[in-house]
């Protein structure tokens, strides 16, 4: 079953959103895989949020998306089913790759994690509410409505100090 058909039956997403989110996450991998070389995960691994193997290093990136472009990054603990989100521990990525106009910023996953845990309120039950403003959810544990996800915005200022590699394109 390919990306687009999986995301479109599992979430119910409407044609342009899920154009628009497959767009932004496809182009991002695109540019990272032309600037850096990096070669492509297999199907199972991008499943365990491995998108590329860089440098001897296990990356997944994230395309640019109005959050970056705002000073802002999502970060994901818990995926919209429940299941690992590409900040949690159990995530398979060691490095997350955010691009952001005219350059990649990549973190330590584990590094990026604790930082952001740290910053996080103390974890209680996520707020549900769909289309949170990124004021409304920064440094707050959140999730949609009818998603198992949580996840948290987190200004990129406050993590700058961790960034381990960046490239500039």
């Amino acid at each position: 079953m390919s990306l687009e058909n999986y995301l479109d039956k599992s979430l119910k997403l409407n044609k342009n959103r899920l154009e628009h989110s497959l767009k932004i996450g496809l182009d991002g991998e695109a540019l990272f895989k032309e600037i850096t070389s990096a070669i492509k995960s297999e199907a199972a691994e991008d499943k365990k949020h491995i998108d590329f193997h860089w440098e001897g290093k296990k990356v997944d990136v994230k395309g640019l998306k109005k959050t970056q472009k705002l000073g802002y990054l999502l970060i994901e603990m818990i995926n919209v089913y429940g299941g690992a989100g590409w900040c949690s521990k159990d995530s398979q990525a060691e490095y997350i790759a955010f691009q952001f106009p005219e350059k990649f910023l990549i973190f330590n996953k584990n590094t990026l994690r604790k930082k952001v845990i740290d910053l996080c309120e103390v974890y209680t039950q996520p707020l549900r509410k769909n289309r949170i403003p990124i004021e409304e959810g920064l440094y707050k544990w959140i999730g949609r409505y009818n998603r198992q996800d949580v996840f948290t915005y987190v200004k990129l200022s406050d993590v700058i100090d961790i960034v381990d590699y960046e490239i500039k394109y």
